[in-house]
């Protein structure tokens, strides 16, 4: 059954006089529409926010259903599971489960907003439990907007600790800045770099509950993407993944990374959180609009946005001195199993 298409009041009616257990199952191949509008439904502010386009998502989640995919994905060692909330037939609840080794990611947990509170959340919240005991995985991670009312007490209340609060900030659009010119830096593309020289920024950069909770050396290790996860991102959804290194003029370190994506989801490129260290935050005003000014040239793309922890305040005043605004609040939680 297709949310779009019935009308309102027949999911009202139903929604209110329905006491039947709700089953929760596998995404079938056949409801990718579906689960797409429900995600419509319940994230109407965010997708409104980010500009995505639903349709390329339709046809990214239809990808991720085929055996092709599920290959792929298990071959670069996750596995990308969809789950229902089934109310006599209606897909009133969804999640994605993204897992790995060392922990499962709950992505896209969503309700209709006809069946809330009714605790199919919190069912969708216990199957990530049960999918990582099953698979030995020792945590559970999300995230979450810092402003949901409803969301954020039910991770509380499941034994989720906050590990990282982050804001996200925007440039609807942005010109060749004269500073651009980046006279006594060197900013180049790179596939593989010492994360020695960069483990030593990450004290700056994020709380160390956030680096204990991802766990430091994976950080370090996903830090570049690896060939055959940008082919399978790429192939996916049109992704391009790059991640830029910025030298001062005559030194071999770096002084610190950003990574920049962009996909057919959205006209967007989106900037990693900066690594450096706090004493370097003059860098940025330099090295963003040169990594913007390389990125345009890929798909003419004129918006952006970038991440930062909250706790970088002098950071933030930098990125918001090149012309960003904040968009949103975000929390990291974590449960440990």
């Amino acid at each position: 059954m297709d949310l779009g298409n019935e009308p309102l009041w027949g999911i009202i009616m139903k929604s209110r006089t329905s006491t039947s257990i709700p089953e929760i199952r596998e995404l079938r191949a056949d409801e990718s529409d579906e689960f797409v509008t429900l995600m419509e439904l319940a994230f109407k502010n965010s997708i409104e926010e980010d500009r995505l386009h639903a349709d390329e998502v339709r046809k990214i989640l239809k990808k991720m259903q085929t055996t092709f995919y599920k290959v792929i994905t298990r071959a670069i060692g996750m596995r990308m599971e969809f789950y229902v909330a089934d109310v006599e037939g209606t897909v009133a609840s969804g999640v994605q489960l993204n897992i790995e080794k060392d922990e499962v990611y709950v992505g896209n947990i969503m309700t209709h907003p006809n069946f809330r509170r009714r605790g199919l959340a919190r069912k969708l919240l216990h199957l990530s439990f049960k999918r990582a005991r099953e698979l030995n995985v020792p945590k559970v991670r999300l995230d979450a907007r810092a402003d949901n009312a409803e969301a954020v007490p039910l991770y509380t209340s499941e034994g989720f600790e906050t590990t990282f609060h982050s804001s996200r900030f925007e440039l609807d659009s942005f010109i060749e800045n004269p500073l651009s010119a980046t006279k006594n830096l060197t900013i180049r593309e790179v596939n593989k770099i010492d994360t020695s020289v960069i483990d030593t920024m990450l004290e700056d950069c994020y709380p160390t509950s956030y680096l204990e909770a991802i766990g430091r050396k994976k950080f370090l290790k996903d830090l570049i993407p690896s060939r055959a996860i940008r082919f399978f991102a790429g192939r996916l959804g049109g992704q391009l993944i790059h991640t830029y290194a910025f030298h001062r003029e005559g030194e071999e370190n770096p002084s610190g990374m950003i990574q920049a994506t962009q996909s057919k989801i959205e006209e967007r490129i989106r900037l990693s959180s900066p690594i450096l260290l706090e004493k370097d935050n003059e860098m940025l005003l330099e090295v963003i609009p040169k990594i913007l000014e390389i990125e345009t040239t890929y798909r003419g793309i004129n918006r952006a946005s970038i991440n930062c922890s909250m706790h970088r305040a002098d950071a933030i005043t930098k990125i918001e001195s090149l012309g960003f605004r904040k968009l949103r609040e975000s929390i990291s939680m974590t449960k440990r199993l």
